[in-house]
């Protein structure tokens, strides 16, 4: 974006205030849309590795877009956007095409372009060896899955206990293939590691690398299985990490679900398949974790598991997240509506002192009450009131960070 230099306010060399040229600083000033910015693009950490040939390539690398309000001062904390399961940082920056009158609607502006508006600093990442993070030969790459089964047709699932009812989602009803909203997200869906553990500790190095060269605090923004890496970087850069939103995160701990509410391999260090801080430590295959299923507080959600305090009641913290502030966002409309009680307990019991859960419920008290309505799915940020929801979070971020 090319923006004008403005020089005003003052006379040409006497220093005296020239009040016709703070006025038109003022209108240029205001003419500059509130999201305007700066950007720049640059890879961060990825280490040699010998390529089987006997050359070096570069392993793990991490594209990073990094964007920069125009409009001063800056907020003290930057953002960082951490996409889900087989997505990139696109799903901040737009939404799937043709499925709004007005995109400047301030409930349907990107995530992005909201917090660009609160004047944050953001850094949008391709997670390793997607997107325009580069892959290599040697690495097993899994399958996209169908975002029609996983993320835009939630009235559809009926394995978790109480059918959700998505009402955001931009076609109506869920359509497949030749929708718009549909071929959007299908065409922007990469393959990823099958291997999730590597997938999150090469991401654990690379992002931590980002932090380290950010040099201060930053908000980690994190969807679905993005969330494992967000915890893994507070653990491991707990000083340059001051909160966290969860939206929807991977879980719940120690026994993940699919969008389809089927359980899936165990997740061996509770929230993520790489070991975690505990104190008292844990294995190198999660000895030390005991576990038991808890039955909901809440009627129509299901069973989860936390970790089991035993006759002695003491359960291992999680020490380096200690001091997070920490926001779990769950859709009304989706399938985590059963479980994201789990992760937020979980947390909780090892000693996350600052966890906080909304539900986005559109009805009256609701947090989305006033006409843009709950009923929201897996993939929120692409919904209808995606910029309401954008709103929520920024309130958070005001009043807890």
């Amino acid at each position: 974006m090319n923006l004008p230099i403005i020089r005003c306010c003052t006379g040409p060399s006497d220093g005296v205030i020239n009040h016709h040229a703070c006025q038109n600083h003022q209108l240029v000033m205001d003419s500059i849309p509130a999201d305007a910015h700066t950007r720049e693009v640059f890879y961060v950490g990825g280490e040699y590795v010998d390529d089987g040939t006997g050359n070096e390539t570069v392993y793990g690398q991490v594209y990073v877009e990094h964007l920069v309000p125009v409009r001063k001062p800056l907020q003290k904390y930057p953002i960082i956007f951490i996409p889900g399961s087989s997505r990139t940082g696109i799903d901040f920056l737009t939404t799937p095409a043709n499925n709004d009158n007005n995109t400047n609607s301030p409930t349907q502006q990107s995530w992005s372009s909201h917090f660009l508006s609160l004047s944050h600093e953001l850094y949008l990442i391709d997670p390793p060896f997607r997107g325009r993070s580069p892959w290599h030969p040697p690495t097993h790459l899994s399958s996209s899955s169908s975002p029609y089964l996983t993320f835009g047709a939630a009235p559809l699932q009926k394995a978790w206990a109480t059918p959700p009812s998505s009402t955001q989602w931009p076609d109506s009803p869920p359509a497949g293939k030749g929708s718009p909203a549909f071929d959007h997200v299908m065409r922007s869906t990469h393959p990823q590691l099958a291997n999730l553990a590597e997938e999150q500790s090469v991401a654990q190095k690379s992002l931590a690398a980002l932090l380290d060269k950010i040099g201060k605090p930053a908000i980690l923004l994190a969807h679905s299985m993005g969330c494992k890496i967000a915890w893994l970087l507070a653990d491991a850069r707990p000083g340059l990490v001051r909160a966290i939103v969860a939206v929807e995160p991977a879980g719940p701990a120690f026994q993940m679900r699919g969008m389809g509410g089927l359980r899936k391999e165990p997740t061996v260090f509770g929230l993520t398949e790489v070991r975690l801080g505990f104190e008292p430590a844990v294995g190198e295959g999660g000895e030390g974790l005991r576990r038991r299923l808890v039955k909901p507080g809440e009627e129509g959600l299901l069973e989860c598991w936390l970790q089991d305090d035993g006759e002695a009641g003491e359960v291992r913290k999680l020490v380096n997240l200690r001091r997070v502030e920490v926001l779990v966002v769950t859709g009304e409309g989706s399938p985590h509506r059963g479980y994201d009680w789990g992760t937020v307990e979980f947390l909780r019991q090892a000693g996350v002192e600052g966890v906080e859960h909304i539900v986005l419920r559109g009805e009256a008290g609701g947090v989305l009450e006033g006409g843009v309505g709950g009923g929201n799915g897996h993939m929120m940020m692409l919904e209808r009131n995606r910029g309401r929801i954008g709103e929520v979070l920024g309130e958070w971020v005001g009043r807890r960070v």
